[in-house]
């Protein structure tokens, strides 16, 4: 049983207050929260349903105490936390959080060196486990010098173009209840969305996958920018035929088509063979796979995810060697954290959002104080750090303490 709520990933009174120049600041404490919900139905994507076939929303949330009594708190998918029981945490008390770098380096040491071996640490893990340590050291940075995380980064714009993911396969469910749903997005103002193509082995064929984008698009109208996500659902044969025939609805990109085991080398073939601008990388694990898929000069649109791997610091690298490539970010998932990121580079398209909160409830029930979305936009305040504030009451409900 979790302490009383109110007590859960709270900061001292001086947490949003500038630093004063005194002593090198030390991280004293690492806090880790689990949480999970499980969810109403199956979301189907191409081959599988979102958090499993036993479908649940998880996060993973690190508290970062500090000795000059500022807090930082980084939100992470999920993964990585069972390494916090074995040790991980030791690698950050004592550093100063403003020698990010070194930091970064430090964790990411240990998937090339014996930690992995000698610890039962998975390198798989690290990288996810690194994600919210290092989102919690800039939450700590920026709260420090009294402003938010995107003005701390150098600051772009203070909004940001979002769109909606849906259309899910929803079993039981067809044409008529997607009209429904996408109808529900325009209503509360949305003007992008992303659906959910490629589900050839759940028996939905490439025409099947036209008819229900082509239902979207006649219910919803031109003026609503439409991305299809096929999930590394298809072949490269598929994939071209596919994208052929969802040319003529007017789509924005095409995300993830070719299945994983060889979802690099062909996106070459698969770009000169359709007119629909490709998207990828919410897989990538660090820059080094991320360049090699800018490399194929197949993709306009990045998607890398620090929310799930390696942290703000590798993100900022990708978006840099993105951006000389004249490739746009739109990182997947989570808007808290990446919306700050895209404000803060010339680059960054457009922010990943969500409206169904059966699908995705964390969004909806763990914050008291979040970024606004308005007409898909996301406003940016001056609030220090990420400008959240935590519903201790979902924070008790849903969390296990990890740490």
């Amino acid at each position: 049983m979790l302490g009383a709520p109110s007590a859960l990933l709270a900061d001292t009174p001086q947490a949003d207050q500038p630093l004063a120049k005194t002593k090198q600041v030390k991280i004293t404490k690492v806090e880790v929260l689990h949480l999970e919900k499980p969810l109403k139905e199956r979301f189907w994507m191409a081959n599988s349903p979102i958090g499993g076939f036993q479908p649940k929303a998880s996060r993973l949330i690190v508290t970062l105490r500090t000795d000059a009594g500022i807090s930082g708190h980084g939100e992470g998918s999920g993964g990585g936390a069972d390494l916090f029981r074995k040790g991980f945490a030791d690698l950050v008390i004592g550093e100063d959080p403003f020698m990010v770098g070194k930091i970064w380096e430090k964790m990411f040491a240990v998937t090339y060196g014996r930690e992995p071996s000698t610890r039962g640490w998975a390198a798989t893990n690290v990288i996810s486990a690194m994600a919210p340590i290092d989102a919690a050291i800039y939450d700590i940075m920026a709260k420090s010098a009294g402003l938010p995380v995107y003005k701390f980064l150098g600051g772009y714009r203070d909004s940001v173009p979002v769109y909606v993911t849906g259309g899910y396969y929803r079993e039981g469910k067809g044409i008529p209840e997607l009209i429904t749903e996408v109808r529900g997005y325009v209503d509360q103002g949305f003007n992008a969305i992303k659906l959910k193509v490629g589900g050839i082995s759940g028996g939905f064929s490439v025409e099947d996958d036209y008819q229900r984008v082509k239902a979207v698009r006649e219910a919803v109208g031109p003026n609503v920018k439409l991305m299809l996500d096929a999930n590394q659902g298809w072949d490269l044969p598929t994939a071209i035929q596919a994208s052929n025939r969802m040319y003529d609805q007017d789509i924005v990109w095409l995300e993830e088509p070719l299945h994983w085991y060889d979802d690099v080398e062909p996106l070459k073939q698969l770009k000169l063979n359709t007119r629909i601008p490709l998207a990828s990388g919410e897989h990538e694990l660090t820059r080094w796979g991320a360049r090699r898929l800018m490399e194929t000069g197949a993709i306009a649109v990045m998607q890398f995810d620090c929310n799930a791997h390696a942290g703000i610091t590798e993100w900022r690298k990708v978006a840099d060697m993105a951006s000389m490539s004249y490739i746009k970010m739109a990182p997947h998932h989570e808007p808290v954290l990446h919306g700050h990121l895209l404000a803060s580079i010339p680059n960054g398209y457009i922010l990943e959002s969500f409206a169904n909160p059966d699908r995705d409830p964390f969004w909806f029930e763990i914050y008291d104080r979040k970024p606004r979305i308005e007409k898909s936009i996301l406003y940016l305040d001056n609030t220090p750090g990420f400008g959240i504030e935590f519903n201790q009451k979902a924070l008790q409900q849903y969390g296990t303490k990890v740490l």
